[in-house]
């Protein structure tokens, strides 16, 4: 493997002047500086990012950690975080579980880290946190001095639905829920049950799922056994609600004409479906921008908050409201 000696050898120059050339340093001339870097072309030098980094101490990249890459969510989400960083001069690297990927971040591998997967260990997050890594959270929960958190206001989202499945003429609701470890689930559940007693005494009936469509159809199953009277389903992200669309025809439940439905996250397919499907929207790309933000403050020691990015409701053809 090609080092800075082979450089420094080729060039008939020190070590320092190839070190100065391949950094950008303006301590030599811009014909020198051009000579060495077309020789470290040639002899294929590819810098040693680990001994660059422990000399500069930091590496001008952030990692942020998802649970997938699938979908319409990830994409917004993940284009604001790194458009955002780009502007400040940092690059970022998106890592999909895995104990090595974690290990990023203790071995400054990264100068800072935003987390969206949920299950990314809450100890690991703590000790890296009291370690002083700097860890911005894109969900509630562990508070300590090196954690910052940028959250989607899951509780006003999900009184929103809740109003409007209200209006629609819904008495007896039907949540379905996505993991009973999801922090968002947890937090749109206890805000759907603290609105729904405002309108009704009656039960509520929870259906546990899983946040993906193939949970959805699943759920469906036990929905369309039900009387179907006065019912609403809020399905707390819209994967679910497209496996319920699927699930439910298949009993002959046509969702909007026998049942209302409302969703959360805003998902592109829901527009295509039939009828299309209302939800609880929010921007994807604002929240990975705000991410950006305070890490990038963070970073550079500024004074941080945590930040709510607002919800809002998009009234589709799966609620009506009662004449």
């Amino acid at each position: 493997m090609t080092g800075i000696k082979d450089i420094a050898k080729k060039a008939n120059v020190s070590i320092s002047t190839v070190s100065y050339a391949l950094n950008g340093s303006d301590k030599v001339s811009e014909k020198t500086r051009d000579r060495i870097t077309n020789i470290a072309r040639e002899l294929n030098y590819t810098p040693n990012l680990a001994g660059k980094t422990l000399k500069r101490k930091k590496t001008d990249i952030i990692g942020v950690y998802v649970h997938d890459f699938s979908g319409y969510f990830y994409s917004h989400v993940i284009g604001g975080i790194s458009s955002t960083l780009k502007k400040f001069g940092y690059e970022t690297i998106v890592c999909s579980g895995g104990n090595q990927a974690r290990l990023f971040i203790p071995q400054r591998l990264v100068d800072g880290a935003i987390i969206i997967d949920p299950n990314f260990p809450d100890e690991d997050i703590a000790n890296y946190a009291q370690q002083g890594y700097k860890i911005v959270l894109m969900w509630g929960g562990l508070s300590l001095p090196s954690i910052s958190h940028v959250v989607v206001d899951n509780t006003q989202g999900a009184k929103q639905a809740i109003d409007a499945l209200h209006l629609a003429g819904v008495e007896n609701y039907v949540i379905v829920t996505g993991p009973t470890d999801s922090y968002d689930s947890q937090q749109r559940l206890e805000a759907s049950l603290s609105e729904i007693q405002k309108f009704t005494k009656q039960p509520v009936t929870i259906l546990t799922s899983d946040f993906t469509i193939s949970g959805g159809i699943d759920t469906a199953k036990y929905i369309a056994k039900q009387d179907l009277k006065k019912i609403g389903i809020f399905s707390l992200n819209d994967e679910m609600a497209i496996g319920l669309y699927e699930g439910l025809n298949k009993f002959g439940v046509q969702p909007g004409r026998d049942i209302p439905i409302i969703g959360f996250d805003n998902d592109q397919i829901g527009q295509f479906l039939n009828p299309q499907l209302s939800t609880i929207d929010y921007s994807k790309k604002q929240w990975g921008e705000s991410a950006a933000e305070t890490i990038v403050s963070m970073i550079r020691d500024k004074k941080t908050e945590n930040k709510v990015i607002k919800t809002r409701l998009i009234k589709k053809s799966s609620i009506a409201d009662k004449e």
